[in-house]
């Protein structure tokens, strides 16, 4: 046999003998999962989410905001990850919550990162992971909730102030009322709309006014009798389809469509100025962890924040919120 053959089939018997170690799979679930996500450098961690996402293949978003919005959020994912598929199921802040904390009790979870509130983090927490993003560090420390020490996490990537918006077409905008002071003035009876989840306002009103002016204030509000809806899109069509004058504590953001758009709709930045952190977590016992935290990291770069309003429809010039909101 000549020399070579020999070497070749020499080494073809060394690799034959040689033990294979099998590659060690990262954890799927728990606390070892984010302590290894939190262990690994920037680019290392995303490269991983975005391997282990795309083999988990999608994920189910529980969010307490309008379809719309949530579409928005979700063709931007999309368009960077078309292979991993959003699962948005809408609800109210206060059905999120309980279902989410159900789950979670019951070992029976279903969702895999959770869009909810500031108002809200308080109940939330004990169903909510701890993972920290590679943007952490970049969020004020105002904007950000728990931490891995803590056991659980929340990020609000985005703030809305609450504006007064009128209709033009019956409200001349000099008798248009500017703060929640005029909006209880009893000449507007019957003709103001606002949303059923008041919580941030009360909250708010509380800490700036002190709990006996704001019930005073909240009292008069409420011989107003204003219409309610169970959600802020609800409430955007109501006044765009004239069932009232005024709409109160409305996310600035819907009555900047509606004007943009060109219905016959302005509005003020609300007098006291509340706005709502909108919050991103994932949620603890989640089966596609990767996909979500994958979202979350994502969604909370500053490039693709950026590219949430493409219209600019949330340019508000300057606004300066209560910090009982975001602190």
């Amino acid at each position: 046999m000549k020399p070579v053959w020999r070497c070749l089939l020499l080494m073809v018997g060394l690799a034959a003998a040689a033990p294979v170690f099998p590659q060690t799979a990262p954890p799927t679930e728990g606390p070892a999962l984010w302590s290894y996500l939190a262990s690994l450098p920037r680019d290392q961690r995303l490269a991983v989410l975005e391997r282990e996402a795309k083999r988990e293949g999608g994920f189910t978003l529980y969010g307490a905001l309008g379809i719309d919005r949530a579409q928005m959020l979700n063709k931007i994912f999309n368009e960077k990850y078309p292979d991993i598929k959003v699962n948005f199921v809408r609800q109210t802040e206060a059905e999120l919550t309980d279902k989410v904390l159900l789950e979670n009790r019951t070992g029976r979870v279903n969702s895999d990162l959770a869009i909810s509130t500031v108002a809200w983090m308080g109940l939330l927490a004990p169903a909510l992971s701890p993972y920290e993003p590679t943007t952490w560090s970049e969020f004020d420390p105002r904007f950000r909730f728990g931490s891995m020490k803590d056991g659980w996490t929340a990020v609000v990537y985005e703030s809305l102030p609450t504006s007064i918006a009128w209709r033009t077409d019956r409200v001349k905008r000099e008798e248009a009322p500017k703060t929640l002071n005029d909006v209880a003035n009893a000449k507007w009876a019957g003709r103001l709309g606002t949303t059923t989840h008041l919580e941030n306002m009360i909250n708010g009103l509380q800490q700036v006014l002190g709990e006996a002016q704001a019930a005073e204030l909240l009292k008069r509000l409420a011989a107003n009798k204003p219409r309610l809806y169970s959600s802020t899109a609800a409430l955007s069509q109501a006044i765009a389809a004239g069932e009232f004058d005024v709409a109160f504590d409305f996310s600035a953001q819907r009555p900047t469509m509606l004007k943009a758009q060109g219905a016959p709709v302005d509005f003020v930045l609300q007098q006291p100025l509340f706005a709502t952190g909108i919050t991103f977590s994932v949620v603890k016992g989640a089966k596609h962890p990767y996909a979500a935290a994958l979202y979350m990291d994502y969604l909370t770069e500053a490039r693709s924040l950026a590219n949430e309003d493409p219209l600019h429809l949330r340019d508000y010039s300057t606004v300066t919120v209560h910090e009982w909101d975001v602190a």
